[in-house]
Order: structure tokens, then sequence, then C-alpha cells
């Protein structure tokens, strides 16, 4: 089954090739484009072949398809693309490259993958696909850039600067023929680009420039034995300069360079010749100028090239005189411009459903690759599953060893911080709850004498109470329920001595208004704190405790008279670590004022 789909397809190559050479002994179209109204140098085709013979066999190429001969059949696809694009065969041409192409990439050949887009480009641009043609050489160019290649880089820098030029973007079109001339690596090549560059300055009106750059290549030594690319120089010198200046006699060079296009049989030369002929005796002598005009026409006519038959009868129409004359001319017009843009549509539907096919292709294509790989990977698949499972077994075991290890030693952290934590809770607790108990009621009994001895009984039964809850890790909390301000006042009020003087600034009851019973509770143990601090150690003998409340944040400010943190006092503000972690849940901070020369003052900020 598999040879006869082979054989098919063989024969319908065979029966597409057989109608292109039978089409080609006809009057074909020359699709070399030109600048129609400037003589500009032609499309250099990339030709290895110089006759009618076909570049390939067959029986070679059934052959080489049949044993996936990738790396050559990209070859003979190549070879068959030139030979029909010498052939001016495009539909045929852009086939072949795009096989050789997709072939090529197989291969990984970047050189003539570039090679064969480039002859796409060239072959779209030979149809007036312009901007198909650039976004195959933009292709191109992704391949070859890195090769260093600067044939390569400056074919497709042509490509470039032609179809720029086609689309009248003059200024993108000097650009590419600038990097081209820069990638050039032949004098002839340099020539014609710079030629090509005088010719886009023609076209976008800058003459000085243009006349700048041909006076400089026609005094080049180099072309007096090249009398065509002189001829073509002087003719678009003269051009350029009668445009500048319509009173310069251009006539003379004009008849030199059609003399030696003649003399050559240079055709197309000779339409430009013809045209510029034309143009220049239109204001001043219609019958030479008619003449000139059905020259050019003549000669496009014989070369098939209907974009200058187009050209010619756009310039006969306005200066002939006689009215049966312009309808003819008129019809003929019309008839040519409906025969180029059918051309064009029909040439860029023929692109899109080759390039459609060819990408069909491409799954055979990568097929054939995919078949050579298979082989080593049935070899390598039952010791790749072997060794993964081992590896992954091993994997396995060690992740879980790993796994126990990290636990283990996860637990055992767990545990000692589950100690520490604890340690920390209750002396936190028997410091808060109890010692801070034991002095304020050492604060009392030193400040009042006359204490009552149930009172004291009461206050010892409460502490008791208090370390008996932290035995048996309950929770222990002040009776908040009423006016907060007048239970600071009582806590506060017996650190005052007859020789200390506590000073109490704005605690009244809206101040703790909408404040949460756990803000309280901290706010109450950080200030019996400082409080003991300061009896303790301080030695002073004026007290102020400030409160305040803006938008939405309480304000505490506490200073003292006293020897400040200095000496050993500063040993007793250790628990203002305690105060620091007391703050952090309830939203808090402190600033402790350091320029303070005498005592010491700290503000506490807490938000609602």
């Amino acid at each position: 089954m598999d040879k006869m789909i082979d054989f098919i397809k063989f024969l319908f190559y065979a029966i597409i090739i057989l109608m292109n050479l039978t089409s080609c002994k006809d009057s074909s179209i020359i699709k070399n484009k030109r600048n129609h109204k400037i003589s500009t140098n032609s499309q250099k085709k990339n030709s290895i072949i110089n006759n009618d013979t076909i570049p390939f066999d067959y029986k070679e190429i059934f052959k080489l398809k049949k044993n996936k001969n990738i790396s050559k059949l990209a070859y003979i696809y190549f070879n068959m693309g030139l030979y029909f694009l010498n052939k001016s065969k495009s539909d045929s041409a852009f086939y072949y490259f795009n096989h050789s192409k997709e072939a090529f990439l197989i291969e990984n050949n970047y050189k003539f993958i570039g090679k064969s887009l480039i002859n796409i480009a060239i072959t779209q641009a030979n149809e007036g696909d312009y901007i198909g043609s650039e976004e195959s050489a933009v292709e191109a160019l992704r391949y070859i850039k890195d090769l260093q290649n600067n044939t390569l880089l400056s074919a497709a820098y042509n490509c470039l600067a032609i179809s720029k030029t086609e689309l009248k973007d003059y200024d993108e079109a000097i650009k590419y023929y600038n990097m081209a001339l820069q990638s050039s690596t032949n004098k002839i090549s340099s020539i014609n680009i710079k030629n090509n560059v005088a010719v886009v300055n023609i076209k976008a009106g800058n003459y000085i420039n243009a006349i700048k750059i041909l006076n400089n290549l026609n005094k080049d030594p180099f072309l007096s034995n090249l009398p065509l690319h002189q001829a073509r120089i002087i003719d678009n010198l003269a051009y350029a300069k009668w445009l500048l200046n319509p009173y310069f006699k251009a006539d003379k060079d004009f008849y030199y360079s059609l003399k030696v296009r003649e003399q050559y049989s240079d055709l197309l030369g000779q339409i430009a010749n013809h045209y510029h002929l034309s143009e220049y005796y239109e204001n001043n002598n219609a019958k030479k100028a008619i003449f000139h005009a059905n020259k050019m026409y003549d000669i496009a006519l014989k070369l098939g090239n209907l974009d200058d038959q187009q050209v010619a009868i756009k310039k006969i129409i306005p200066i002939t005189s006689q009215s049966s004359s312009i309808k003819y001319y008129f019809n003929l017009y019309e008839k040519i411009s409906d025969s180029i843009n059918s051309k064009r549509v029909q040439a860029k539907n023929k692109f899109a459903l080759m390039s459609y096919e060819v990408e069909r292709n491409k799954e055979e294509n990568a097929s054939l690759k995919a078949e050579n790989a298979q082989k080593s990977y049935q070899l390598l698949k039952q010791s790749v599953i072997f060794g993964s499972l081992s590896f992954l077994a091993i994997l396995i075991l060690v992740f879980l060893i790993f796994w126990y290890q990290r636990r283990k030693a996860k637990f055992r952290q767990e545990k000692t911080e589950e100690v520490h934590r604890t340690k920390l809770k209750y002396s936190k607790k028997i410091h808060d709850e109890v010692a801070n108990g034991i002095y304020f009621l050492m604060v009392q009994l030193e400040n009042n004498s006359d204490i009552r001895p149930t009172k004291i009984i009461d206050e010892l039964e409460l502490l008791y109470q208090k370390s008996r809850d932290i035995s048996h890790d309950a929770e222990f909390n002040l009776d908040l329920k009423d006016d907060f301000s007048i239970t600071l006042r009582n806590m506060i009020k017996p650190y005052g001595a007859k020789y200390t003087k506590i000073i109490l600034i704005g605690n009244e009851p809206h101040i703790w208004e909408n404040i949460s019973i756990n803000k309280k509770e901290e706010i109450y143990y950080i200030l019996k704190e400082l409080m003991t601090n300061m009896k303790k150690h301080s030695k002073a003998d004026i007290v102020t405790l400030k409160f305040k409340k803006e938008d939405s944040t309480i304000i505490i400010e506490y200073s003292d008279n006293g020897i400040g943190l200095s000496g050993s006092f500063i040993n007793s503000y250790k628990d203002l670590t305690d105060i620091k972690k007391r703050l952090n849940p309830i939203q808090g901070s402190y600033f402790i004022d350091s320029e303070k020369k005498r005592g010491f003052a700290i503000k506490i900020i807490i938000s609602i």
C-alpha cells in the first residue's frame, strides 16, 4: 500500500514538471522586477544551471524518498527551485524552494534554509507579492544572521530593500540597501547596490543625493570594462540631473546609453532608456515622446512584461492627439491593468495554497526524523525504565529516611521549645502576679503604717489565690469592669511616699472608653512594672504620668527625675523587654528619651 501511494505521488510530481516544461516553450513572462521609470539593477538569480537540462532524475527521487534520505532530497529540491526560477516559472520555483526549506529544517542546515527563503523572497517579488517577499526575507535573516555569511546577508537585505522600494517606503529601502552594501564582498555587487540607492533617492525626490552617488560611481575606473553598468549609471545620472534642472540637456547621454544597450541586446535597459526619453520629450516634442513610449511598449510586449506595458501606455495616453487612438490606448491600458491585478492575486493565492500544502507535508517530514529516533528509543526503553524504577526506589528510601530523621529532630525541637515556653509562661506569671503583688503590698505597708491587718490578710489571700491558680495552670484576670481610671489611680497611688510625689495628668474616664479588656490589662501591668522599677531603683522624688488620646491611639508619657539609665539602675530596665513583649500583641510601641540629661522618660503609644 505504501509503495502504491509513493508511486502515485511520483506520477503527480512528474505531471507537474512536464506541464511546466511545456509552458516554458511558449512566450513566457519575464518576472525580473525593475523600476519602470528608472533603470535599476535587476535581481541577480542564484542559479547553478545554464541549460535546459532538468537537474534531477525521477528514479533517484523515488529511491531517495523510499530510503528516507532527506539530506540529498533537500539539495535536489533546491536545484529544482533554481531551475524553475531561471525558467521564470514562479509557481514551480516557489513550490520546490518551500520543499527544500522544510527538508533543510529537518537537517538543521541553516545556510541552505536561508538560501531557500531568499529565493522564495525573490520569487514572491517577481510576482508582485512584496509583503510576502519581505516576510520571507526577514525569516531568512533569523537563520543566517549568526552564520557570518556576508553574501547571504547582502542578498537578504537586498530583497528587503526592493520590497520597501516597491511599497514606496523609501527611507527603509535606503537603510536596507546600506546594510546590503556593508555585507557585500563583491565589487560589481557593491556598484549595483550604490546605483539602487541612487535610484531610490530619485524616487524620493532627493536628486542632489542621487547625483552625488552616481557621479562618484561614474568616475570609478573599474566601470571601463563594464559597458552595460556604465550605460545604466550614465542613464540614471542624466535622468537625475534633468529632474533637478528641466533645462539640462540630457538627450545626448540618454541616446549614448541606449546605443550601448542595443549593442549588447540589453532589452530591460532599453525599456528604461525609452521611458526616460519619452518623459524627456513629453513637453516639447510629442512625436518623439510617443515614438519612445511605443518602443518601450514593443520591447515590454516582446518580453511579456505587463508592468512595463502598462507604464508605456500610460505615457502615450496624455500626449496622443487622435481621439480614436486615445480610446484604443485607454481600453488597452484597462485590459493590461486587469491582467496585472488578476495575475498578482492568482500568484498570491497560489503561493498561499502551496505554503498550506507544505505545512501539511511537515508531519510526513517530521515522521521521517522520528522514525530514525524510534529505533534508538526502543533500545534504550527497557534500560531507562529499569534504571528509572531503581532510582525512584532509592530516592523514595532516602526521602523516607530523611523525613523520619527530620521529623524526629523536629519533635525534639518542639518539646524543647514547649518546655522553654512553659518556663517563660510561669516565670512571667510569677513575676507579674506574685512578685509585683508582694512588692506592691510592701509599698503600701511602708507608706501607710496605719493599714489594717485585715486588709493585709486580704491582700495575702489574694496573692495565695494567684499562686495557687498558677500552680494549677489557671488564668487569673483582673477585674476591670469598674472605671479603669480609678483602677489605675488606686494601683499607682501607693507608690507615692513622703519623699516621692506622683503626678497623674489626663487619667480621665473618657480616655479609656472603647478600649478592650485585654489592652487595659496589659496597660495595667506595664504601668505597674514601671512604678515598681521606679520605686526600687530610680531614687526619684517627682514622677509624672501623662495620658492622652489622639485619633486612634492612646499615648502614655512617663518621666521621673531620678538617676536615669546609669549605674545599677540600668540593669533594672532589662524589664523593658517584658514591656515590649506586652506591647507587641496589642499593637503598641515605646520610645525612650535618650537625650534627657537627668531622670528617665519613656513614651508608650498603643493603637486603639
